[in-house]
């Protein structure tokens, strides 16, 4: 069986875009959030925006946990997730968190939450995911006995190059530089969530985003932007404590 990669994250953490460099490489199977089946539509806990469900996808747990399987059959396989989709599934799962490289990406609060208030403005705690990751981060690192890999998106896109070799690294797989940039456009693995992936969609690699224009008028911030914030913090400044990007320089 070929190895799999979760990449575990909360929304608006650059996550997609962290993705999109593995469906450019093309060595590996890609699979986009297939647990959020679980999530909204299967067991329908909450609904979310610019959701067009796919009537092929699996939808159940046992389901979709098979097809990311038996991909690995005969490719390796590159998944990435935000744990709220199926946190009591996955721990209550050790074999499967255990078969796999699991690895985690974060973004701070105070970036993530106004971005996702954007998109989603009646979001609930649950859905910013931030918890959750704490929670399953704790779950793989007393699995396996090792820290998980984790990785800063702020590091990440200050030095894209030196981040995704060091991460490449320690997961054991070949660092492709060509696949930190590619074309822009919409991608058939987005077809579910498209609506919000507008700017990987526009962006043409791993880099901060550089307007040329006038700057953007932000809109005003909802009043408990700032609760939301607090909320999370803790939980990234824990995950943060464990960040992987800043240990041993990689040589080119």
């Amino acid at each position: 069986m070929q190895i799999s990669v979760a990449l575990w994250s909360h929304p608006r953490s650059l996550s997609t875009a962290f993705e999109r460099s593995f469906i450019e490489r093309g060595d590996f199977a890609v699979f986009h959030e297939a647990f959020s089946y679980v999530y909204y539509v299967h067991e329908e806990r909450t609904d979310i925006p610019h959701k067009r469900v796919d009537p092929s996808q699996p939808r159940t747990y046992p389901e979709i946990k098979r097809m990311m399987e038996t991909a690995r059959l005969t490719r390796p396989v590159f998944h990435k997730d935000f744990p709220y989709h199926a946190l009591d599934h996955l721990l209550a799962d050790p074999d499967y968190l255990r078969g796999q490289v699991n690895t985690f990406l974060i973004r701070n609060p105070a970036a993530a939450v106004p971005s996702h208030l954007a998109v989603h403005p009646d979001v609930t705690r649950e859905a910013l995911g931030y918890a959750q990751l704490w929670e399953l981060f704790q779950q793989v690192r007393e699995l396996t006995g090792t820290v998980p890999v984790v990785i800063d998106a702020d590091r990440l896109l200050a030095d894209p190059y030196r981040v995704m070799a060091r991460y490449c690294e320690r997961v054991g797989i070949t660092f492709v530089p060509d696949a930190l940039r590619w074309s822009p456009g919409p991608r058939p693995e987005w077809t579910s969530w498209e609506g919000w992936h507008r700017d990987v969609m526009a962006s043409t690699g791993l880099t901060r985003r550089r307007d040329p224009g006038r700057p953007r008028q932000a809109a005003p911030s909802p009043p408990h932007t700032q609760d939301l914030i607090d909320y999370c913090r803790p939980y990234y400044q824990a995950l943060l404590g464990f960040d992987s990007t800043h240990l041993e320089e990689v040589t080119a």
